[in-house]
């Protein structure tokens, strides 16, 4: 079908408190061409009655990894890419079906697998890749054990795939350039420690201050921004003021720190759910001793990290950071969000905000003329009951990308 109106049914703008209720939408060749509240007349469309049901923008998580899926990150090396790529079109076909229609990959997703998607070879959400990650050597990006001495360790395996490893000036511009050549949409470096790297304290501060001003001018040359990796306070603030537009986690910020976020215009990316789900599987999340270690130190701090960037005006997106094996929980961290946010909040950060984020204000997170055809049709109140977005989709009606269905039980 390239026209069909949608009637009978209430939106939800993410803008507004409430649904809005008895508007019209018709959608022409992928496009949202019309919203209107007197019913749209048309020779061409299918109809669809939504028979009471909430039709609203399809969801946008800015914090995915298609290709780290392993319960233990660091057995990642043993795991071919063919075998990769598979699992990883798996994944991301459910993100679709749970109504993830776009999708940000923050290292391993890269152009290869952009491009299949586009060519319709596999059913994913629109896909923005970063590629690999910067990382330095120990850095967050780096998997390799300490008994390791070798830096091809992991060739032709997904450990390749996330990250490269880069030190000084020369090899910092070229990794960053390299990624640029093969289309990142964006570039993520490593800032501080993490969770799941297994020799890098949280609080460490990663990169000197004149290797991230020199990814940042790099990608910013070439129209491309720079998301940062970092955990603590220092390393938030490092990344500020290198020009960093987003900052992935950042668990640790403090209110000063927030102002300055605020100041600078740029986006916190929260993950909570990752560390919630891990705390809540302990040893059958896959995660070592150490790691869990570490997550319970950021998982106690997590929804104080939203109350300090709410109170200072930073805007506030929406991602999930799970591996296969913890997919199903991805529309979990709605919720979690919403304690701090509200629901109405909880949903702008995972569609207004987070199109923002991929600069594609008025093209994503919201269905008005010109948007892409990306919506679902859910059974019931996102605002009043946020479970309606469950694990399968039972109360997904309809899944759509770009005027395409991917789900429609409505006749």
């Amino acid at each position: 079908m390239t026209a069909i109106i949608f009637s009978g049914g209430k939106l939800l703008d993410p803008r507004q408190p409430e649904l809005v209720e008895g508007l019209d939408l018709l959608i022409e060749d992928g496009l949202v061409k019309e919203v209107s509240d007197t019913p749209i007349k048309s020779d061409s469309a299918a109809r669809i009655d939504v028979g009471g049901r909430t039709i609203c923008p399809g969801l946008i998580d800015t914090h995915v990894h298609m290709f780290m899926n392993e319960m233990n990150l660091g057995l990642a090396r043993t795991v071919p890419i063919t075998y990769a790529s598979a699992k990883a079109a798996f994944v991301l076909k459910g993100m679709l079906m749970r109504g993830f229609t776009s999708v940000r990959d923050m290292a391993g997703g890269d152009f290869g697998m952009r491009n299949a998607s586009e060519a319709g070879y596999i059913d994913t959400p629109r896909l923005f890749v970063s590629g690999r990650s910067i990382s330095q050597t120990g850095g967050h990006g780096d998997f390799r054990e300490a008994s390791v001495t070798t830096e091809d360790y992991a060739c032709c395996s997904t450990s390749e795939l996330f990250s490269i490893i880069a030190d000084g000036l020369p090899e910092v511009l070229k990794a960053v350039r390299d990624e640029l050549r093969k289309g990142a949409d964006q570039i993520k470096v490593m800032l501080s420690g993490g969770v799941a790297s297994p020799n890098d304290p949280l609080n460490s501060l990663q990169y000197r201050s004149d290797e991230i001003e020199a990814i940042v001018e790099e990608a910013q040359r070439w129209g491309v921004y720079v998301a940062g990796h970092a955990y603590s306070d220092d390393a938030i603030r490092r990344g500020l003021a290198a020009g960093l537009r987003t900052i992935e986690h950042g668990n640790f910020i403090k209110p000063d720190t927030a102002a300055y976020m605020a100041e600078r215009d740029a986006y916190l990316v929260p993950t909570l759910i990752t560390y919630e789900i891990t705390k809540r599987l302990g040893a059958a999340s896959g995660k070592s001793e150490v790691s869990r270690a570490k997550n319970d130190i950021v998982h106690a701090a997590g929804l104080e990290s939203l109350e300090i960037c709410k109170a200072a005006g930073v805007p506030i997106g929406y991602g999930t950071d799970l591996s296969m094996h913890t997919q199903q929980w991805q529309c979990d961290g709605l919720a979690l969000q919403a304690e701090v946010l509200s629901p109405q909040g909880a949903i702008a950060a995972a569609t207004i905000t987070n199109a923002r984020i991929l600069r594609q204000e008025g093209k994503l997170g919201e269905l008005i003329p010109g948007a892409h055809a990306d919506l679902l049709v859910v059974d019931g109140d996102p605002y009043k009951d946020l479970s309606v977005f469950a694990e399968g989709g039972p109360n997904l009606n309809v899944i759509m990308k770009g005027g395409t269905f991917y789900k429609n039980t409505l006749s």
